[in-house]
């Protein structure tokens, strides 16, 4: 019997010694384990296919690399202006202007010299800014060309004008100027 006991408490011993893991440690993260953990965000679908082109040496990529650079530092300036065109658009000095523009107002705070100045600055980025983002809308569409540009401002325009606040200020398409 002490055999027996003997051989029960040895075999499981071989057999825990007759199996081995092997541990794998990695020093950095995977983009996977980024992404579960919050530090990296998902591809976007455009990043995606962008990632995917091919042809990248060609011309024509070439410039549709440097539009799509324009409109994401224009898009990154929109989101950087967005609280003073709020303020000044809450303060009535600025509008939303037909071909999806902003529009200076004539308003009381625009006495101020600095905000005439902010007033102008804000004006002159933001249209750079839309008409860069509404050049690559048109350039990336493979539908629509360069005479289908009215069309795709007009479209921004209602854009713009359905997230308006009350009492912004926008023009009519008989020039004419009205509150939300």
């Amino acid at each position: 019997m002490p055999t027996k006991a003997l051989l029960l408490f040895v075999l499981p011993l071989c057999a825990a010694g007759c199996i081995t893991t092997t541990v794998v440690n990695i020093g950095q993260k995977s983009s996977l384990e980024k992404q579960l953990m919050g530090e990296t965000e998902p591809l976007s679908e455009d990043e995606l296919l962008v990632a995917s082109v091919r042809d990248v040496g060609s011309p024509e990529a070439a410039a549709g690399d440097a539009m799509t650079q324009k409109a994401m530092a224009a898009r990154r300036r929109q989101l950087f202006n967005r609280d003073d065109v709020d303020e000044l658009k809450k303060d009535g000095c600025l509008g939303e202007a037909l071909k999806g523009l902003l529009a200076a107002r004539p308003c009381d705070k625009v006495k101020d010299a600095d905000t005439a100045r902010l007033r102008d600055r804000v004006i002159g980025e933001e249209n750079a800014d839309r008409s860069a983002v509404i050049d690559w809308a048109v350039s990336v569409d493979p539908v629509l060309t360069r005479a289908d540009r009215p069309q795709v401002e007009e479209l921004y325009h209602r854009l713009l004008l359905e997230r308006a606040k009350p009492g912004e200020q926008h023009q009519v398409a008989d020039g004419s100027w009205t509150q939300r």
